[in-house]
């Protein structure tokens, strides 16, 4: 079969507009998805955007081997680009941020790019003095790839490491209350000295993987934020086991009135190893920072002594507590008035459940 002279050039540009297109589109969804998490996690969006980039870029490389799946590779690896090239821009702001110190975000900005320009020159000039003395076979570009693809990695981990993010998620809030609420002779006590501060948590900061809760240790229960309800499926009526009880009466326990004082989050207890924390609709950052507040007193109180009277105690020395530990939190360099704990849409509507 015979191909005109215009085929072939057509299908080209089919075959890269298709490669593109796959690439733009995959960007808005992953943009859709995360939404939020740019600022909440911009040091785990920033490091995961370096590993897209360069896992990305490797595919692009092996194309030559692979030319009937150059579509298929390039459709990838464009998808993997463009959330790469859009998670870089998202949380660049959220980062530059942090390093301003007065109201200079667009010097700090336009410094932050002109180094970006240089190291972009510097590294261009290195690949042709490189590229000039060793064989430009797809090998060889692959194997000298690898090495300097896992050097750029090692330097964005060891960059962030020094990034400073002053608003609070679920693994910075624990880090930072947690010297700070003690227990002795078997009592909650506030140590306002021992709240770190957001340069301190970054060190120590992990952020490599999401974390949404608070994993158990040392007798102490882990803490789940905003579990989905319905999908706790041992909640329902009809199932009899032991550990469906269990469940059940813990979410009734956390919703009734005796229990919620009120406020507008809500704490259940499921054995002695998981506290579940929900937070109100109507709540507001305030009421989330102190559900986080009690819920964190709570589970270190369990992890003294039995659950008999914990909860009570525990939400007394909350209340009592709350407005002197927000003071010092916010003077130890904490932004409080935003909270990124749960998205807003994993609150619970109780009267509406009612």
């Amino acid at each position: 079969m015979g191909l005109n002279s215009g085929a072939l050039p057509l299908s080209a540009a089919i075959n890269w507009v298709i490669k593109d297109g796959f690439g733009q589109f995959g960007g808005v969804i992953y943009a859709t998805m995360v939404g939020q998490k740019f600022d909440s996690d911009p040091k785990h969006q920033r490091f995961w955007s370096s590993v897209w980039l360069q896992t990305a870029t490797w595919l692009e490389m092996l194309t030559p081997l692979f030319p009937h799946l150059f579509v298929v590779i390039g459709s990838v690896a464009n998808v993997g680009k463009n959330i790469a090239w859009l998670a870089m821009s998202a949380t660049r702001a959220s980062i530059n941020k942090t390093f301003c110190r007065k109201e200079n975000l667009g010097d700090v900005t336009a410094k932050s790019g002109s180094q970006s320009t240089a190291a972009g020159l510097i590294g261009t000039a290195l690949g042709i003095v490189v590229g000039g003395t060793m064989d430009v076979s797809v090998y060889t570009l692959i194997l000298g790839f690898v090495p300097i693809s896992l050097a750029s990695l090692w330097g964005n981990y060891k960059s962030l490491l020094y990034t400073v993010t002053p608003t609070l998620n679920v693994e910075r809030a624990r880090l930072m209350l947690q010297e700070a609420i003690l227990v002795q002779n078997g009592a909650l006590v506030f140590s306002p000295e021992h709240v770190r501060t957001p340069r301190q948590v970054s060190k120590i900061e992990k952020f490599m993987r999401e974390i949404r809760g608070i994993e158990p240790e040392d007798r102490m229960p882990g803490i789940i934020i905003s579990a989905n309800i319905s999908k706790l499926e041992h909640v329902f009526p009809w199932t009899n086991s032991n550990a469906a009880a269990n469940v059940a009466h813990m979410v009734r326990d956390a919703f009734q009135p005796q229990y919620a004082w009120n406020e507008l989050y809500y704490i259940g207890l499921h054995t002695t190893d998981r506290l579940y924390l929900w937070y109100d609709d109507r709540a507001s950052d305030a009421d989330v920072l102190l559900g986080f507040y009690h819920a964190m007193a709570y589970r270190k109180l369990l992890g003294a002594r039995s659950p008999s009277d914990a909860r009570i105690e525990s939400y007394v020395f909350a209340k009592q507590t709350f407005a002197s530990a927000c003071q010092h939190i916010m003077e130890s360099g904490w932004d409080t008035s935003i909270m990124y704990f749960s998205k807003r849409s994993r609150f619970v509507n109780v009267a509406k459940a009612e």
